[in-house]
């Protein structure tokens, strides 16, 4: 951002390793990090020395303060940006952060970008609130050292400003006059001895000052002149009122006095753009302006008189009568929101005292309501999406072990006994390790782990499992000789998972759901352009998913990809089913499109890109299957292992020592980096290692690759989490790792990598 050099950074975080790496790369996008704190305490005492605009904070410090008690200290010091840098992610965290107004929030493990974006943000914000505050202190500045008496009064009639220039004339101290009635400070009359209007109506033909009489607080009687105007928010809605004036003898040095008549409060209320109308204390309406009369569609002779209570839906006496009600008796500003049936709005009805009644200022907030709507629905999927996160790594761990001990249960059982039960138990852990995935592909927008698949062969596999429905034909139509293309096949699954289950409850009764995989005509990627080449394809494949269903209404397909929309309800229907599709073609750089027929269908279309990631996913030939030569399966393979959890450690060991490796077990990468260097001392390196990208309270898989590196620039390793949305996943190559694997996986899957990884290695020596 061009605001950078600005921005003083402060880090508080109690993990040394990742404070450096933060300021390392905060200062190569030329922030300036003026510390590294451990605690709050630390970053308390050096706050002067160090004065920070924009500080991160972990919620786990090293002291008696954690981060959020720490970030409103700093808050009483001065006005700084807060932003939160942690993996705490239980809601009651997050509730206690929000409290402190914070500018961001990102949580652990993230990559350069998310930080890069997170403070950008938080920057910018601060810089803006900075500038305005700025602009308001000048305002108010500027108001101060007038010459002209000033007076600011809210909606409800109390004084909210007086500059000094009024106070001399008032005879009122600035602090006695704020909050009272501007009719007790600012009393004025005609030259006749009756009262005079304080407002004064907003006319081009009318711009002279009129000449009122003054009564101070002493007693004393002063010739002014004076301007009114309303004061507006940025939205034009009226907040209150602006006085300017001046002794008449000083306004005749100026210039020559001139009359000018007083104007009543309708002049002004009737520009006001929202609804508008005054209440007496019998409830009944005294006064409505324009805006009020076309809301509730009367005119002004039939409005007039009638009761608050009668105008209003019948369910709102009941809700809102005793707050109004209070408000009048009190005299007292109210404010309630009601939701009005008949033009299908939201109102927002803000009451001040007024004579007798109420004043009421009714604004439509139905735009504002969805909008609440909508983040009250984003902050429930980012929660789930958190709570997943949060418990996925672990429930991914025993899902590998279960997986694992059945799959391995079923090869010991293939040639004596076949059991459906295991078969069975399998399909209920991958079931698990489906809905898992699903979440996280939502809510964190999980980068896709890929590799070079045939989707034909996808489309196939997907329907071997697949439970059909009752009286529903399927139909898969596969264009032939349609290239390899770089997915990540679980999560293309679940996207096609989806629209199948889709198509089969738009048919309750039956029907016919049609399955294309095809390379889309160039005509239909780009209608109503010419092409040259007649032969032209787009560098890309498609899914399509047709049914013969009921279709989609047209007022409901603007809204089939918004999270928790479903025509389905008393179904059960999340309504997540779409959004998750959208996140996943989104992720694949593709793009998800729907065309549907009222009564006859639908068909939603995924289409895939061809890009350079096939290169990446077969960077180390995985597509393909290798023969070890004969000198790799005689040298009994070293492999060493780090992984955290002890049931799928053994399940690793079990499983690779079975198969004729030699492996060497770990439960923390600084063993594991022990364990490689006596290896190389020795003269024995291992041959592969299989990394844990997460070890809770020790160091996880990418720092152990960097020091493995380090000490071996030609080590292979395979990294392996239950974190499938975390950046290392996804793009294994740019962090050194020859190849992923996702938990949970068979054991098989690992076998046929590891051989496949081995037999890579053995050839490169080779060559």
């Amino acid at each position: 951002m061009t605001n950078s050099d600005r921005i003083r950074i402060l880090i508080v975080e109690n993990e040394g390793l990742v404070g450096c790496d933060m300021a390392a790369s905060l200062g190569k996008l030329g922030y300036l990090v003026v510390g590294i704190c451990a605690s709050g305490e630390e970053a308390l005492e050096r706050f002067e020395e160090l004065r920070p605009d924009l500080v991160l904070l972990d919620v786990h410090l090293a002291g008696q303060l954690d981060g959020i008690d720490t970030a409103r200290e700093l808050q009483l010091r001065s006005r700084i940006a807060i932003v939160y840098v942690t993996a705490c992610a239980d809601l009651d965290t997050v509730a206690r952060a929000r409290q402190t107004h914070p500018h961001g929030y990102l949580l652990k493990p993230f990559n350069h970008d998310e930080l890069r974006l997170t403070v950008e943000v938080a920057a910018q914000r601060h810089l803006e609130e900075n500038e305005r505050q700025r602009r308001e202190h000048s305002y108010f500045e500027a108001f101060q050292s007038l010459a002209d008496g000033v007076i600011a009064a809210d909606l409800s009639g109390g004084v909210v400003f007086m500059n000094p220039a009024a106070a001399r004339v008032t005879g009122w101290n600035t602090q006695e006059a704020v909050g009272r009635s501007l009719n007790e400070v600012f009393r004025i009359f005609q030259s006749s001895g009756e009262p005079a209007d304080v407002l004064t109506a907003e006319s081009s033909a009318q711009t002279s000052e009129r000449t009122v009489y003054l009564t101070t607080r002493l007693g004393e009687r002063v010739a002014i002149q004076d301007r009114t105007a309303p004061l507006r928010d940025a939205q034009g809605h009226l907040t209150g009122l602006i006085i300017l004036f001046r002794s008449a003898a000083t306004a005749l040095a100026a210039k020559p006095e001139t009359n000018r008549s007083s104007a009543p409060l309708v002049d002004v209320v009737e520009s006001i753009s929202d609804p508008l109308f005054a209440l007496d204390a019998r409830w009944r309406v005294t006064y409505a302006n324009a805006s009020a009369l076309r809301l509730f569609d009367r005119t002004l002779p039939d409005m007039l008189g009638l009761s608050l209570w009668d105008i209003m839906p019948s369910a709102t006496r009941e809700l809102h009568h005793e707050a109004f009600a209070h408000a009048m008796l009190h005299r007292e500003t109210v404010n309630r929101e009601l939701y009005l049936d008949e033009k299908q709005v939201w109102l927002e009805l803000r009451g001040y005292p007024f004579g007798e009644g109420l004043l009421l200022l009714v604004q439509d907030v139905t735009a504002r309501r969805e909008e609440a709507e909508r983040r009250n629905r984003i902050d429930r999927l980012e929660s789930l999406g958190l709570l997943a996160r949060g418990f996925a790594h672990d429930f991914n761990n025993l899902l590998t072990v279960l997986l694992g001990n059945i799959s391995l249960a079923e090869m010991r059982l293939r040639n004596a006994i076949t059991l459906p039960e295991l078969h069975t138990a399998k399909q209920a852990t991958l079931h698990a390790q489906n809905l898992v995935q699903q979440l996280l592909t939502f809510a964190r927008g999980g980068a896709p782990i890929k590799a070079l698949v045939r989707l034909g062969d996808l489309i196939d596999t997907f329907f071997t499992h697949h439970t059909r429905a009752n009286r529903i034909e399927y139909r898969i139509e596969v264009q032939p000789g349609l290239p390899q293309i770089a997915i990540d096949g679980g999560q293309v699954r679940r996207l096609l998972s989806n629209l199948i289950r889709n198509a089969e409850q738009a048919q309750p009764n039956g029907g016919e759901i049609i399955i294309r995989c095809f390379a889309p005509d160039h005509s239909e990627m780009f209608p109503g352009e010419m092409v040259t080449d007649t032969n032209f394809q787009p560098s890309g494949l498609a899914i399509e998913v047709e049914d013969k269903g009921e279709g989609i209404a047209p007022d409901h397909l603007t809204h089939i990809f918004e999270p928790y929309f479903s025509t389905r309800k008393a179904d059960n229907a999340t309504g997540l089913g779409l959004t998750v599709c959208e996140s996943i073609a989104k992720a694949h750089g593709g793009s998800l499109t729907v065309r549907s027929d009222l009564g006859r269908g639908t068909t939603v279309r995924f289409y895939l890109p061809l890009d350079s990631d096939a290169e990446e996913a077969d960077a180390f030939g995985l597509s393909k299957v290798f023969d070890a030569p004969p000198e790799l399966a005689a040298a009994n393979p070293r492999i060493l292992v780090l992984e955290d959890d002890p049931l799928v450690r053994s399940l690793i060991v079990r499983n690779l020592t079975s198969n004729g490796f030699d492996v060497t077990e770990s439960a923390e990468g600084s063993e594991t980096v022990r364990l490689y260097q006596e290896s190389i001392t020795q003269g024995r390196a291992f041959d592969l290692v299989i990394l844990d990208l997460s070890i809770p309270n020790g160091m996880g898989g990418v720092r152990a690759m960097e020091k493995l590196r380090a000490i071996d620039p030609e080590v292979f390793a395979i990294v392996s989490s239950g974190y499938s949305d975390d950046p290392v996943m996804s793009k294994p190559a740019s962090y050194g790792f020859a190849a992923v694997l996702p938990k949970p996986y068979e054991p098989a899957d690992m076998l046929r990598l590891v051989r496949n990884i081995l037999a890579t290695r053995g050839i490169r020596r080779a060559s």
